[in-house]
């Protein structure tokens, strides 16, 4: 969890906390009335009857004046004060509008104030001390479930374990850094709850470090009971940072926000009753999920992977500064009546509106501990993807997208914005503004949710220079096989234990891990089995932390040891008969083996092979959505911070990466046969391309990288699915046989031990949980391919306009095929001659002989986007339940129904233009 808070930066500086216009203003009002005075007092000096006589005015008048008239220049002196001092500060706060304050709350305020809910009077001398970095290392591995805070309104029930064996006396400080964790919930025909074993590591839940009974920890705030209050909460998202006693401008509900991007708003919480309600805890927090339904399974996988505490807008006894650094009173009323702040009695009162500003600022990356395998771009923020609609009840359900405008929502204020982003009913990630508010049932002194709002924010992440999609498939090979390599190794030593069982022999340490794990272990040292396995499981996560950086360089032909480059490659085979030196139309057909086989004469078949090798785009596609949302969230509507910080953003990249994609260079390579007679290679009759969009999901944390080449290759995916479903069945049966002979094995296991104190032989020393969910993963794992074919336009519309002497400069080369080409193509095109010389002198261009028998051409293939596009393009993604990835398809016939050549090149999708 994420309770800090970021900065913005100006490109002159930050300026300072506080302003100090207005103090120097007073000050040089001040010293300018000094002056003035003394020179009053110089003028009375060289004029001693002037002086005399005001002295002796002063000394006739004494009596008669009163104190009034020096306490009307004193008012009068305030006054003008008072009004410079208004205006220097009305000054200040616009310039603090855009400004935010670098906030670093203190470990012990979060704990105290909100990590818990305070219940009464809390003593500041109970409580936990920060965790050194080194039990953060060694306790890494410690899971926290969450719950959706729709699970007691909606008939989704959590699955908890119902035997949690929390220890009430533990005080471990560890409990306050925990992994967001994925959390299954049931879909169940009623609303009541239904508990049940879950597959993830449930049982460790951590400790509630104060030891106390009336204090709840703030992950369970989603579980508490809703009940029907007569308060109302309500969230608003303005422009800008809101200034007391002035209305601000309300942010656009079709706002688009990314990374860096700060979020103003304010909520309102009002007691419309006529009796004063009191109430334990107020919430407001930026939250996000990812939100998976599997409804053959009836389940509902929840994974909440970003929560930031707004501590200057949850209740706190103290009144703390917010982070816009604009002075708030608490208790003024606001221009809409509402009162600044809550009171320390955490008291509404009745018929009472009462107001608190939030403001967040959205982060570049997660948490380290967000993705448990430590996949470096599932810590990345994804983007807004489809909409919950199983959330509240089925709030969201009705929605649908508009034909004429594309997207589609609620039409009010904080409803999620539905795109045509091709992401199923039953997958979305979600960003949200949550505000909750706590209460205690008076009959039952349990803790409820007496109201709470929600307000969807629409995200779409910057795209930080080397996060890609095009990660070489050996990384997902070599990761896919150690984990293999691993199962089989657990399954081996389960078989060894087993076999002790049946010879009724006594199993040791070795017998449960009996090979070393680099060389980290000790003949003689007697580890636990489960820091054992856990070592291993970090081995594992250690190489996808490493990332394959041998991939990220580019590798080496053995042979020429030049750089080979990242290319995506296919290859056809082509055979036609030779009607010798005839000009006559070809019969042509395939490569095929019983050809090969005839008794036909010498050079009567001209054949050869074809490469087509395209290299992987460093530059990225547009994120593309609908022109209402690019008209709203153009550069120019945006605050300056927003520029400031999109400006700061756009120069960490490199320049060639800030260029849109706009073309692919195809390299074509035509090698003749050498009992084939030389001739003309093939013509090209067409260049078309596809947009390929890769949507995979899981409802367990997926435990590998993936590439577009596994994804796509439907073979090899069953392949993998049916293996890790063979693992699943293992496991399954190898679970049921451990506990039908757990008192055995543990009698077994202790035999040899003497006097040490027993230990437990538990079936989580072999098959932890952890690597449960990566082989639960993986068999489940589902893959949803969309071909779409008008996304760009086609090849004839994109052509430039060129003059005569650049056309006849790229066609005198070659001339005699240029024209052989062109001949065909106006037959193809047969609009006009133009278009056919236009397609191959900007498109398709002409074959080169480099050497006998060996040609050359490059296809250039012209990307442009089609303005008519109805689907919104969103930025690719990796996380730990679901990925989109995309590919453009380049399909390329040839003359004569020589046959046609296909490759997927793997291509990024960023947010790269305002």
């Amino acid at each position: 969890m994420t309770f800090t808070f970021s900065t913005s930066s100006r490109k002159n500086g930050r300026p300072p906390l506080k302003s100090v216009s207005t103090e120097d203003n007073i000050h040089l009002l001040r010293k300018q009335r000094q002056q003035q005075a003394s020179r009053n007092s110089t003028e009375s000096s060289h004029n001693p009857n002037s002086n005399l006589t005001s002295l002796a005015i002063d000394n006739r008048e004494d009596d008669v004046r009163s104190a009034s008239t020096t306490n009307l220049d004193r008012l009068r002196q305030e006054q003008e004060e008072n009004l410079l001092e208004m205006d220097c500060t009305k000054s200040t706060l616009l310039h603090r509008a855009n400004m935010l304050v670098d906030v670093l709350p203190s470990f012990e305020m979060y704990n105290a104030l909100h990590r818990h809910i305070p219940q009464g009077n809390v003593d500041p001398d109970r409580h936990d001390f920060p965790p050194s970095y080194q039990e953060v290392r060694t306790q890494r591995m410690t899971i926290l479930p969450t719950t959706d805070n729709s699970v007691e309104r909606s008939p989704l029930t959590a699955v908890l374990d119902p035997e949690n064996p929390c220890n009430s006396n533990s005080t471990h400080s560890l409990s306050n850094l925990h992994p967001l964790q994925t959390q299954h919930l049931t879909l169940s025909t009623t609303g009541q709850p239904r508990h049940s074993l879950s597959d993830t590591n449930i049982s460790q839940i951590p400790f509630d470090d104060l030891n106390d009974s009336d204090n709840i920890f703030i992950d369970k705030l989603y579980t508490l009971p809703k009940m029907t209050t007569p308060v109302e909460v309500d969230i608003r998202i303005t422009k800008t940072a809101s200034i007391p006693h002035e209305r601000p401008e309300e942010q656009s509900i079709l706002k688009e926000y990314t990374s860096g991007d700060i979020i103003h708003g304010y909520c309102l919480i009002e007691n419309r009753s006529p009796q004063p309600l009191k109430f334990e805890m107020f919430y407001v927090t930026l939250e996000a999920y990812i939100s998976v339904i599997d409804r053959q399974k009836g389940k509902r996988t929840l994974k909440r992977f970003l929560r930031m505490v707004d501590l200057s807008a949850s209740w706190s006894y103290t009144n703390i500064a917010p982070s816009t650094g604009i002075h708030i009173v608490p208790g003024e009323r606001d221009f809409d009546d509402a009162i600044i702040g809550l009171s320390n009695s955490r008291e509404l009162k009745p018929n009472t509106k009462y107001k608190k500003f939030f403001m967040f600022k959205l982060p570049t990356q997660l948490l380290d501990v967000t993705c448990k395998q430590e996949q470096f771009s599932h810590c990345l923020l994804p983007p807004s993807f489809g909409i919950d609609r199983y959330k509240n009840n089925c709030k969201y359900s009705g929605i649908k997208v508009n034909s004429v405008l594309g997207c589609g929502h609620l039409g009010t204020k904080g409803s999620p914005i539905l795109t045509l982003d091709m992401a199923d009913d039953n997958l979305s990630i979600n960003y949200t503004i949550d505000a909750k508010i706590v209460g205690k049932d008076k009959r039952t002194s349990k803790l409820n949710i007496m109201k709470e709002r929600e307000y969807n924010l629409r995200v779409m992440p910057f795209p930080f220079a080397g996060v890609t999609n095009q990660q070489s498939e050996k990384t997902c090979l070599r990761q896919l096989k150690d984990l293999e390599r691993l199962i089989e190794d657990r399954f081996e030593a389960l078989n060894k234990i087993f076999k002790k069982l049946d010879l009724d022999e006594a199993i040791s340490n070795l017998d449960i891990h009996d090979t070393d794990i680099s060389g980290t272990l000790d003949g003689n040292e007697e580890l636990d089995s489960d820091e054992l396995l856990r070592r291993k499981m970090d081995q594992l996560h250690v190489n996808n932390r490493i990332d394959d950086a041998a991939n990220l360089s580019p590798s080496y032909d053995s042979k020429n040891m030049v750089p080979k480059e990242n290319l995506v490659e296919t290859e056809l085979r082509y055979k036609f008969k030779n009607k010798g030196k005839s000009n006559s139309s070809l019969f042509s057909h395939f490569l095929s083996s019983s050809e090969t086989g005839s008794s036909t004469p010498p050079h009567a078949y001209n054949s050869g092979l074809i490469v087509l090798s395209v290299k992987k785009p460093q530059s990225a596609l547009p994120y593309w959505s609908p022109s209402l949302l690019r008209k709203t969230n153009r550069f120019e509507a945006k605050s300056e911070q927003e520029k400031e910080n999109w400006e700061r953003l756009m120069n960490l990249l490199p320049d060639g990466v800030k260029t849109p994609l706009t073309k692919l260079d195809v390299n074509l390579t035509c090698i003749q046969s050498n009992n084939s007679a030389e001739h003309k290679p093939p013509e090209i009759s067409s260049v078309t391309t596809e947009f390929v969009v890769i949507t995979a999901k899981s409802d367990n944390s997926i435990p590998i990288k993936f590439s577009t080449e596994l994804l796509m290759n439907e073979n090899r995916l069953n392949e993998l699915k049916t293996k890790f479903s063979a693992f699943q069945k293992k496991v399954t049966e190898y679970r049921k046989k451990f506990e039908e002979n757990n008192v055995k094995l543990n009698e077994l296991y202790n035999r040899d031990r003497g006097q040490i104190i027993p230990r437990e032989l538990l079936f989580t020393n072999f098959i932890s949980d952890q690597l449960n969910n990566d082989v639960d993963s993986l068999a489940g794992l589902k893959v949803n391919v969309i071909d779409l074919h008008d996304i760009f336009k086609r090849q004839i519309h994109t052509f430039e306009e060129e003059n005569e002497d650049i056309i006849s400069k790229k066609g005198g080369s070659n001339s005699s095929l240029a024209a052989s080409n062109n001949n065909f193509l106006q037959a193809t095109f047969s609009n006009s001659a133009s278009t056919a010389t236009k397609f191959t002198q900007q498109i398709v261009h002409t074959w080169e002989k480099v050497k006998p028998l060996q040609y050359k051409r490059d296809v250039t293939v012209n990307l442009k986007l089609n303005p008519n596009i109805k689907e919104t393009l969103v930025p690719n993604f990796e996380t730990c339940l679901c990925c989109r990835f995309y590919c453009i398809r380049v399909n390329i016939k040839f003359e004569n129904h020589l046959g046609s050549m296909k490759v997927d090149i793997p291509v990024d999708v960023k947010k790269l233009q305002i």
